[in-house]
Formats: C-alpha cells, structure tokens, sequence
C-alpha cells in the first residue's frame, strides 16, 4: 500500500514516517509540509522519493492507500475530507478537530466514501490499558460509577508546535495533551455517552513571577489555556473529572486513570485493588510493560486497512472525547453546566 504523511513537524517525523518505514508492505512515497524545508530535510533522513508544500498537490499526483494527517488542528478536517475525496484511509493526529461539528463531518466523509479511520491515540497501544479493559469489561470491578483523569507535563509548556496559538490549535492543554489520557480512560470505561459537562480553564504563565518562554515568541503570543479541569455526566449515570496542568509540580504527580466500581478501584500505571469488607486486596495483574505504543496503533490502522476492519479507535470514541472537551470549553466560557449532543 501506499502512504503519504502531511505535517512533517514532531508527530509527522517521530510517529508516522518512522513508523510506516516499520511496517511490511508500506510505500512510504511522500511527505508534505507548509516548510518546504522541514519537509525535504525528513525525505532525505528517510529515503522518500516525493516532496510537496501543498497537501492538494500531493493528492492529485499519488493514488494513495494510507495518509497520516499531523498538521495543526485548525487544517485537520478539511486535510482529512479532502483525502477521503482523492480515495485514501486517513489516520489523523489528535485533537481530532477543533469541534465537535468538524470531528461529525469528518467521520461523514469517511463514511460517505466507504473508507478507514483512526487518531494518533498511542495510548491505546499500551498493554496496561488493553489488560485493564478486559479486566472491567469481564466484571471485574463491577459497576464504574466514576473515573478521574489527571494530565499534563511537569513545568513544560511544549514549544515545538503551536499548540500556544488559538486561530491554530483550537485549545492548549486540553485539546493537546489531556486528549491522549482522556480518550485511554473513556475507552477503558467502555465508551458511555457523555449528556452534560462543566469546566474551567486557567493561563497560570500570564501571572508567572519568572515564566519559561519554551515557544517562538513572546509571552503575549500565548493565547490558549496552560490548566483546564472538568466533570463530565454520562447516560449511564456515572461520571468523570479531568484535571490536566501543563506546569504541575514535580512531586504532585499522580495516577493518570483513577476508575472506581462497585468492587474496587483500577489505576494507570496499573494497579488494581478489591475489597471486600473492610479489607482491600492487591490483585493487579503481572504484565510486561514494553513496545513501541504508537507502531501499534499505526499498524492497527494499516492491517485495519488490509483486513477491511474497524480499526481500534472508532467513530463514537472520536467523537464522544471532542464533545467532553468541546463542552469543558464551552462551560469555562459562559460558567456554568452545558449539555452535550
């Protein structure tokens, strides 16, 4: 099959075009990227005939299988529908969308033209997560009634994209990197319908005594939120509180995933205890945690692709994670609860 990766900055360099060259079977043809520069400098590191700076180009020019969309979040649905269009599978970087209305055109469109689709989640390739769901999905934590999520970096605002820039990202901490333990904790959880979500969101680096400038500019240019939270209702009654902080002290970390049931409580990094009684039992399951998280989770796509499969990340789980964070923005903004769908 053949494949194109459209975005040549971290995620397009580090997680797709290292990637596909992994995999059998996959002709990596080209790359794309708005710095022409940026981009030839990765199709010489990694032998890919084909250069463009003009996405539309690219697709005209290759009758493509596979294209990794990893551009910023403002150009994710028009990249994605357009590939849809030429007749390519599209796997998109996360957030999905800058809304919940552009995530359901873009899951439309790949409908509409019978083809795949997945994100750039390389937290579903994690053997935690996947032990962890069948652990709850075979009972045994019996009923979820709430799960926490906690998020973020350790005094690092991440500089290497734009995720700072409003027009560009759609959202900072949130949509940047809470998205990846939010949608490993609700696919865990078995995917419930979010109804209801309120939030608040916070800039601490405005009011820094000594704020680290890690992006291109200056503090002014900063635009999006460095610490949102929220608490998401479900139709199944149950609930979810996200907390994610891009500047958390070192020693305020926590478990990412806090599930709690009927028979115990489940964390990431995993542990597992059930009680009975007043006593508590540790009967987190051995594994060995190792892999490359997101060659699973592009090869996934591939074979999905190959095998004419629903990949590991579907449609309802896309879309479901968008309209939490959609809402938790929502709610920050006008202060008080919103409902969803």
């Amino acid at each position: 099959m053949k494949a194109a990766v459209i975005g040549c900055g971290a995620q397009g360099r580090g997680g797709h075009v290292a990637n596909y060259n992994k995999i059998d079977d996959v002709d990596l043809v080209a790359v794309c990227d708005v710095n022409l520069e940026q981009a030839q400098t990765v199709a010489t590191e990694f032998g890919i005939s084909y250069v463009y700076s003009d996405y539309r180009e690219l697709l005209d020019k290759h009758n493509l299988d596979l294209v990794s969309v990893c551009t910023p979040h403002a150009f994710h649905r028009d990249q994605t529908v357009d590939a849809f269009e030429a007749g390519a599978n599209v796997i998109c970087e996360k957030a999905l969308a800058v809304s919940s209305a552009e995530a359901a055109e873009m899951i439309a469109a790949c409908k509409r033209h019978n083809k795949k689709m997945s994100m750039g989640l390389q937290n579903r390739g994690s053997t935690e997560g996947r032990v962890l769901k069948q652990f709850i999905n075979d009972g045994g934590l019996g009923k979820i009634y709430h799960t926490r999520v906690v998020s973020g970096h350790v005094m690092n605002i991440p500089g290497y994209s734009v995720f700072h820039k409003k027009d560009l990202s759609g959202g900072g901490v949130l949509y940047s990197t809470a998205v990846h333990t939010l949608d490993l904790a609700n696919w865990i959880i078995g995917d419930p319908t979010p109804v209801a979500a309120m939030g608040t969101v916070y800039q601490k680096v405005h009011h820094m005594k000594n704020p680290l400038i890690s992006w291109k500019g200056t503090l002014e240019d900063f635009e999006t939120e460095d610490f949102a939270a929220g608490y998401i209702r479900f139709e199944n009654d149950s609930g979810l509180s996200i907390e994610s902080n891009w500047l958390t002290h070192p020693w305020k970390i926590r478990p990412q995933i806090e599930i709690l049931g009927d028979y115990g409580v489940a964390e990431i990094p995993l542990k597992v205890y059930v009680d009975q009684g007043d006593q508590v039992f540790d009967r987190t399951p051995k594994i060995t945690e190792s892999g490359n998280h997101f060659f699973a989770v592009l090869k996934d796509f591939v074979d999905a692709v190959r095998e004419d499969r629903t990949p590991i990340v579907r449609f309802s789980q896309m879309l479901h994670v968008q309209q939490m964070m959609e809402g938790i923005y929502q709610s920050a903004e006008i202060g008080r609860e919103v409902q969803i769908g």
